[in-house]
């Protein structure tokens, strides 16, 4: 009987334990995920200093805000599960062209703020559903997307409602 209750005891610990570790699909989703929420931070400053429209200013100053928060929650819950994973802080190249395109946009600038607010952000949707519908995650890590999955959409929403072009 008390090798029944010390083995199980174990089993329970070992399971508890892997759940806090990062699988294989974590591992894949967090570049992912840390580089669209990057993305969106680097393209909401500029939308802070090329955009004349008031209400594309006050959608970048959320995106700002939020993203930062959710960049800071990953990061968190990742470092607590593996210390040695490196969340990228820069964006992808394909990334990267998309900011220097709106850097050159010039007087269409919140036309293609808009458009690219819009993909990015169903972008990161979809990506969020199907990481938290995964069975084979970091328990902690999928709790933080689940609860992001409101604003994330919240996000495309508000972008869709964004002005095309500047007044």
């Amino acid at each position: 009987m008390k090798k029944i209750l010390i083995l199980t005891a174990l089993a329970m610990s070992a399971t508890a334990s892997a759940a806090m570790m990062l699988t294989s699909t974590d591992k894949a989703f967090v570049p992912k995920a840390a580089m669209g929420n990057q993305f969106e931070i680097e393209a909401a400053k500029l939308a802070q200093t090329m955009s004349m429209d008031t209400k594309v200013k006050s959608y970048a100053a959320k995106m700002i805000t939020d993203h930062t928060r959710l960049g800071a929650q990953v990061k968190a819950t990742v470092m607590k599960a593996d210390p040695n994973m490196m969340v990228p802080a820069a964006v992808s190249p394909a990334q990267q062209k998309m900011l220097d395109a709106l850097k050159a946009s010039g007087k269409s600038f919140d036309s293609l703020y808009k458009k690219d607010m819009e993909a990015s952000h169903a972008e990161t949707y979809a990506l969020f559903q199907k990481y938290s519908a995964s069975m084979d995650v970091n328990a902690n890590l999928k709790t933080v997307i689940k609860a992001a999955l409101p604003t994330v959409k919240g996000h495309l929403d508000m972008a869709k409602g964004l002005p095309a072009m500047s007044m």
